[in-house]
């Protein structure tokens, strides 16, 4: 992986803005490496297609990029809120790149992907639409709550200017898999009450919590996040199950659990 950005490819556009994005867009086209299977490279997707930038040529996975000069901080901005929101729901949201780089020397020096699979709707927020004088107007965009999302979530590819290893990162990416491939932890489920007992393990500074404790903290906010969901309490305890399955919590009974994975 070349870790330069080649400016070149930005000569003729006169914002920085549109300059950052042909760069970092053609240095990703090739540089960047599907974390789901053994392709060793991602394919341009036509331009203006909703949602995603990039494709899989094996597995068909799909990417976005975002690209920053300096790190992203807790919210970055997005495209349109209803696409994103209805790929969610059905289960196909892309795998987002986030690229970090130096503007002073056009050199990349973060890169870390989350699987498409920890996104639910609670950690994508709508914008205000757009007012009555602008091209696209009514149109809402979106956040991306990027501090919502478990630090599981984070795939590093570069950290530090450093290139992780291949291995490492499709080992990193197949560790949280059954997000994606359980439909117990579909809609966003699983990835919901993973960050949950994240910030849970953080309160206590521990790794061991009850169901009881789970429920005082959580089942109002989950009830907000999933309004069609009557059966909050019951969806909590199948989450866990799930959880406990993929190794990632040891329950060890009378409704309590202790954090492993």
């Amino acid at each position: 992986m070349d870790l330069n950005l080649d400016r070149a490819v930005g000569d003729g556009y006169s914002s920085l803005s549109q300059m950052a994005r042909v760069i970092t867009q053609d240095w990703a086209a090739k540089n960047l490496f599907c974390v789901a299977c053994p392709s060793a490279s991602v394919l341009s997707d036509p331009e203006n297609t909703p949602v995603t930038d990039f494709s899989c040529p094996l597995c068909e996975s799909t990417y976005q990029l975002k690209s920053k000069s300096g790190a992203f901080g807790n919210t970055v901005s997005n495209s349109a809120y209803v696409p994103k929101i209805a790929v969610i729901k059905s289960g196909t949201a892309p795998n987002y790149a986030f690229l970090q780089y130096s503007r002073s020397d056009w050199c990349v020096t973060d890169l870390f992907v989350i699987p498409g699979h920890f996104f639910s709707t609670s950690v994508v927020q709508a914008r205000k639409p757009l007012g009555s004088t602008a091209r696209r107007k009514g149109w809402v965009g979106s956040n991306i709550l990027l501090g919502e999302i478990p630090v599981d979530g984070r795939i590093a590819l570069v950290s530090a200017g450093a290139v992780r290893p291949v291995e490492s990162v499709r080992e990193d990416w197949r560790k949280f898999e059954f997000l994606k491939s359980d439909e117990r932890a579909s809609e966003g489920w699983g990835a919901d009450i993973l960050a949950r007992i994240r910030i849970l393990q953080s309160e206590k500074a521990s790794i061991d919590f009850t169901l009881m404790e789970f429920y005082e903290r959580f089942v109002e906010d989950l009830s907000l996040v999933h309004q069609e969901n009557r059966h909050i309490e019951a969806k909590i305890r199948q989450q866990l199950q799930v959880l406990r399955d993929a190794k990632v919590i040891q329950f060890l009974g009378k409704g309590r659990y202790q954090i492993i994975g």
